[in-house]
C-alpha cells in the first residue's frame, strides 16, 4: 500500500451540491440499484480488482476483455450505417493544460520536383508564436478529444500495476541529470523520451460497445419544470452523482444489467451543448469557455462526475469512461474553502484500475438523435425502446496513435450505429 491518503470523504460532496441548481427528481418506484457508501477509498495502483483480473505482467487493463470474439459482437450492433464523430475540430489557438496548438503550413518550392512538377506542402508544430510565446515549437499528445493512458496521473509516480514512472530505468532514450530520483526531482537538463511500459502505443485501437448516459438531458428537463432555463445547466461546479447517472438509464429503458464488463461509459452532462458542438443543428463555437469554467480566462475546468459516481463507473469494469467534460470528473468545486483530499480523484481512480479516459468528447449530435427515437418510441409504444434496439448502445471506435511510451494520445473516437 502506498503511503498516500486514500479515503475520499465524499459525504463532503453531497451536502456541498449546488443548493441554487434542483436535483433530478426521483421517479417513484426508483431505488439505486448500486448503492454507493458515503466513503470510498482510492483504488490501490499494485493491488486492485483489474491488476488481479489481468495478472502482474498486464498493460492494458480492462481492454482485455475486447476479444476478437467480443470485438466481433461489438461490430455486429451497427445496423444502421450511421456515423457520428465525436472528436473537436483541432485548430490553431486549441488550449491544453500546458500550451495552445500552433502550427504552420509550408508551401513546396515552385515549380516543383520532375517531369510532374510535384510540390510538397507540410505542417510544423511552431514556437514562440502568437499562442505559445514563452515556448518553442510544440506538439502536446493529450489535446483536443484525447485518450488518457496509465501513465498520466499517478499516485506518488506508481501507477496501474505498480509500474514506477519515476525510475530512471523506466524511462526512454534518458539525458541529463537524474537528480534525486525517484524519490525527488530531476535535474533541469533531464529529459527522457517515454516510459518503458503501459505506454499509449499498447492500445493502438478500441472497438467497444458503448452506453450513452445522458443525464444532462435528464436534468434539464428538471430545470425546465423549475421554471429554470435549461440552456444554462449544468453551471461549471455541478456534480453529478451516482443516483443520477441511474435515473438517466432508467429514462432511457435501461438499468445497470445494460451495462456489460469492458462496455465504454459516455457521459453526456450537457456542457459541451452550453459551449462547443459541431453539432449542424445548434452549433457552438465558445471553446474557451467550455475549457474554463464558462469564463473567458485561464481557469481551466468545469463540471463533471462526483467522487461516488467515479466509483459507481468502476465498478462496471468498462474498458474506458469519456465525457463531454475537460476532465469527466467535477474540476470546480461549489465550496472553494472544502478540503482537497486528492487532487483529480477520477484521473487517479480511473487510470490506476486499468481504465482508460476519453475527454472532450462532442456527444451532441448522437445524443440528439437518440432523444428523438426515444421520444417517437414513448409515442407509439409508451415505453423507451428496449436495450437490442436502443439507440444509447452503440459500436465506439477509437483509434490512438502508437506514440512509443507516451501517457496520451489525441484521438478521434467515432460512433457507428
Amino acid at each position: 500500500m502506498l503511503p498516500i491518503r486514500r479515503r475520499l470523504v465524499s459525504g463532503l460532496l453531497v451536502a456541498g451540491l449546488l443548493s441554487a441548481v434542483s436535483v433530478a427528481q426521483v421517479p417513484g418506484n426508483y431505488e439505486p440499484m448500486d448503492p454507493i457508501p458515503a466513503e470510498v477509498e482510492l483504488p490501490d495502483p499494485c493491488d486492485n480488482p483489474t491488476t488481479r483480473r489481468w495478472g502482474p505482467d498486464d498493460q492494458i487493463g480492462n481492454l482485455n476483455y475486447l476479444t476478437p470474439e467480443r470485438v466481433a459482437e461489438n461490430l455486429a450492433l451497427i445496423r444502421h450505417g450511421v456515423i457520428y464523430e465525436l472528436g473537436h475540430i483541432l485548430e490553431p489557438g486549441q488550449m491544453g493544460f500546458a500550451a495552445f496548438l500552433d502550427f504552420k503550413s509550408n508551401l513546396g518550392v515552385w515549380p516543383g520536383r520532375d517531369a510532374s512538377n510535384a510540390i510538397f506542402n507540410n505542417e510544423e508544430t511552431l514556437g514562440m508564436s502568437r499562442f505559445n510565446p514563452d515556448r518553442a515549437g510544440v506538439m502536446n499528445f493529450e489535446l483536443g478529444t484525447q485518450l488518457d493512458g496509465f501513465n498520466h496521473v499517478t499516485q506518488e509516480g506508481i501507477t496501474y500495476n505498480c509500474f514506477d514512472t519515476r525510475d530512471p530505468a523506466n524511462h526512454y532514450y534518458p539525458e541529463g541529470d537524474v537528480g534525486e530520483l525517484p524519490q525527488g526531482n530531476p535535474g533541469d537538463d533531464y529529459v527522457f523520451r517515454g516510459h518503458r511500459r503501459m505506454g499509449i502505443e499498447n492500445v493502438r485501437t478500441i472497438v467497444a460497445r458503448a452506453i450513452l448516459i445522458d443525464v444532462g438531458q435528464l436534468l434539464r428537463e428538471g430545470e425546465m419544470a423549475a421554471g429554470r432555463d435549461p440552456e444554462l445547466f449544468p453551471p461549471s461546479s455541478y456534480e453529478f452523482t451516482p443516483e443520477e447517472l441511474e435515473q438517466a438509464l432508467v429514462r432511457q429503458g435501461l438499468t445497470i444489467d445494460d451495462i456489460e464488463p469492458g462496455d465504454a461509459l459516455m457521459i453526456r452532462t450537457g456542457w459541451s451543448a452550453r459551449f462547443w458542438t459541431g453539432n449542424p443543428d445548434d452549433p457552438r463555437d465558445e471553446r474557451v469557455r467550455y475549457l474554463n469554467r464558462g469564463r473567458n480566462e485561464f481557469a481551466p475546468g468545469g463540471p463533471g462526475i462526483d467522487w461516488r459516481a467515479i466509483q459507481w463507473t468502476i465498478n462496471r469494469s468498462p474498458v474506458l469512461v469519456g465525457g463531454d467534460t475537460k476532465t469527466i470528473e467535477n474540476s470546480d468545486p461549489a465550496d472553494p474553502d472544502r478540503e482537497v483530499l486528492v487532487e483529480r480523484p477520477g484521473h487517479v481512480s480511473w487510470l490506476n484500475s486499468g481504465i482508460y479516459m476519453l475527454e472532450d468528447m462532442d456527444l451532441e449530435e448522437l445524443a440528439a438523435d437518440c432523444e428523438a427515437e426515444r421520444a417517437a418510441s414513448i409515442a407509439s409504444t409508451g415505453r423507451p425502446p428496449s436495450a437490442e434496439e436502443s439507440c444509447y448502445i452503440s459500436t465506439l471506435v477509437v483509434q490512438t496513435i502508437p506514440i512509443r511510451g507516451s501517457g496520451g494520445s489525441t484521438v478521434a473516437p467515432t460512433v457507428f450505429r
